[in-house]
């Protein structure tokens, strides 16, 4: 079978694998799509000194499919069943998944890091992490919703952000993208701001009220400004930008809730002080819990969100290196793997 790899230095490649068997609980999927995330550039921009130990990993964490085999004493699931594919694995015993969250497991690992991922003609999982794909569904939408939507519908429930207040978006890739659907479901007003006149124009026809240029604009008073001096109810930062983490502090009303869902800053990149004075809320966000599943479609069919609304290309694995090119420029919406 086909599958992507990263060599390091901004390079991916294609090449085959032998097809996996699931053993003792375990489910073989086969891929019929597979959507690039943020964080999987995090390892193409690595050199390749400090990949080796991923080289032979098939990247990828956005699966989306159909079951092609069953391993011994699986029952959740049976071959042709549909499904979205949660990619963190736990270990099924620890008191964290028995609780049903597999993302925070202590033994846990993930698609595309720890085992091979969804840019490949099959995954191996278990068969827990196997989440039925609702029938009115498309695999586009359920790869959209394994990672990126899950993650945004997340991020702005622990907001509180409701109807009449203003939700601002720091970061207009997929995942804010996402996010300004998801508040907009919420009843919210959105603000996107980004550095990318293409993500900004898309964020505009996605529903933005307004969009902010950081690269050419004081965000916080242009904020301010936008609404009457009060400052943002609520915030996402998806862009894991220092600058983005100052500018969301500085542009929240007061008792403004916030949540961090985006990597990449090092170090401290806000002032404490101004969450004390304003008695500002700044949470940490992950991805979804295994038991909100069902809870984030219903909201997104109750809504009527149209996830494929932020894909702007579709393409086969066969030309994973330019979809990672285009995904390391910034400048796209969601990119996703389809197979036939």
């Amino acid at each position: 079978m086909r599958g992507v790899f990263f060599a390091g230095d901004r390079v991916a490649v294609v090449r085959e694998k032998d097809e996996p068997a699931p053993g003792p609980g375990e489910v073989l999927v086969r891929m019929r799509a597979a959507a690039v995330c943020g964080s999987d550039l995090h390892r193409y921009r690595r050199p390749a000194s400090e990949i080796a130990q991923f080289a032979d990993v098939i990247v990828g964490h956005e699966p989306c499919g159909e079951v092609a085999a069953v391993g011994e004493g699986v029952t959740l699931v049976k071959p042709g069943d549909r499904v979205v594919v949660y990619h963190r694995r736990g270990c099924g015993k620890c008191d964290r998944c028995r609780r049903g969250n597999l993302g925070a497991c202590y033994h846990r690992r993930s698609h595309g890091a720890g085992c091979d991922g969804a840019d490949g003609d099959y995954l191996v999982t278990d068969d827990r992490n196997c989440l039925p794909l609702p029938d009115d569904m498309s695999f586009v939408a359920g790869a959209i919703v394994a990672c990126n939507a899950g993650t945004a519908y997340e991020a702005v429930k622990k907001t509180g952000v409701a109807g009449g207040q203003t939700l601002t978006v720091f970061g207009l890739g997929p995942v804010g993208l996402c996010v300004l659907l998801c508040a907009r479901g919420f009843g919210a007003r959105v603000i996107g701001v980004d550095v990318s006149p293409g993500r900004l124009e898309l964020a505009s026809k996605l529903g933005a009220s307004d969009v902010v240029d950081a690269g050419g604009a004081d965000v916080p008073a242009r904020i301010r400004e936008l609404t009457r001096g009060h400052g943002a109810d609520a915030a996402v930062d998806t862009s894991g930008s220092a600058a983005a983490h100052q500018a969301m502090v500085a542009a929240l009303a007061y008792r403004g809730r916030a949540s961090v869902v985006g990597f990449g800053s090092v170090g401290p990149s806000v002032n404490l002080s101004g969450l004390i004075d304003r008695e500002l809320t700044i949470q940490g966000s992950s991805i979804f819990e295994v038991g909100d599943y069902w809870e984030i479609c219903e909201f997104l069919r109750r809504q009527k969100i149209d996830l494929e609304s932020i894909v702007t290309h579709r393409l086969p694995i066969a030309d994973a290196p330019e979809a990672f090119r285009l995904a390391d420029a910034a400048g796209s919406g969601k990119i996703v793997f389809v197979w036939d």
